[in-house]
């Protein structure tokens, strides 16, 4: 019965012993400075699933994929959906032209889409000014080029430009203010008055028998986006 007894006892001093030991390690790892602490950096995210809140006013919805190779390159690319509506139906298109036909102001008030349609855009870009913070918000910027189609159920557009971009990226989310410059040739399949942008008429002839209308545009994008989790770096 002692033997027995004795025994026990030793097994349970054991246990305590090797308890003590791992919460005394444990502690060490999670107070001790020397150890290298693992956790995200905003920056340093490599993928991201962002959409424009502007250019959904505006009857486009873009679902934008944006890869980031490294610190310094990085590409945007995805569809969209052109939604039943523009802008104006939204505000109202009141009486006359909302918009002079002088640049920057291109926009057609008269423009109506009332089917779905498609899109597509693809952006490289470089990255610059970048700053890693473990708690506060990431603050860098990009400039880029672009090319994009959309394509209406009475209009082709083909789209290239120029953008520069302000990025704010938390852990989990990112927002990004973009002014961009771009040059648009539109293929209008019915009418010559069915373009999106007013602009000027060239001489060459679409395989549609009417005139490619052309013009140049300075506008503001806004995207939101999610930044999807990637492997864990140290910070030392």
């Amino acid at each position: 019965m002692k033997f027995s007894s004795i025994i026990f006892l030793f097994i349970f001093s054991i246990g305590l012993f090797a308890q003590s030991n791992d919460s005394t390690y444990l502690k060490y790892l999670l107070h001790n400075s020397n150890v290298a602490k693992r956790t995200y950096y905003p920056g340093d995210s490599k993928n991201e699933i962002k959409t424009d809140i502007i250019s959904i006013a505006d009857g486009h919805l873009p679902i934008i994929w944006e890869h980031r190779f490294n610190n310094h390159l990085g590409v945007d690319a995805g569809p969209g959906i052109l939604l039943p509506y523009t802008f104006f139906d939204i505000l109202g298109k009141g009486s006359g032209e909302a918009y002079p036909n002088f640049f920057p102001f291109v926009t057609n008030p008269n423009f109506e889409n009332k089917k779905l349609g498609v899109s597509f855009r693809v952006e490289p870009k470089i990255y610059y000014k970048t700053e890693h913070q473990i708690t506060a918000l990431s603050h860098f910027n990009s400039i880029s080029t672009f090319y994009s189609c959309k394509a209406y159920s009475k209009l082709f557009i083909n789209e290239v430009g120029l953008a520069y971009t302000y990025i704010a990226d938390t852990d989990k989310f990112a927002i990004q203010p973009t002014f961009a410059f771009s040059y648009i040739s539109q293929i209008p399949f019915n009418d010559v008055s069915d373009v999106k942008y007013m602009g000027k008429q060239s001489d060459d002839l679409s395989g549609y028998g009417l005139p490619k209308v052309s013009c140049f545009r300075l506008y503001l994008r806004f995207q939101v986006g999610y930044i999807l989790e990637h492997p864990v770096k140290s910070n030392q």
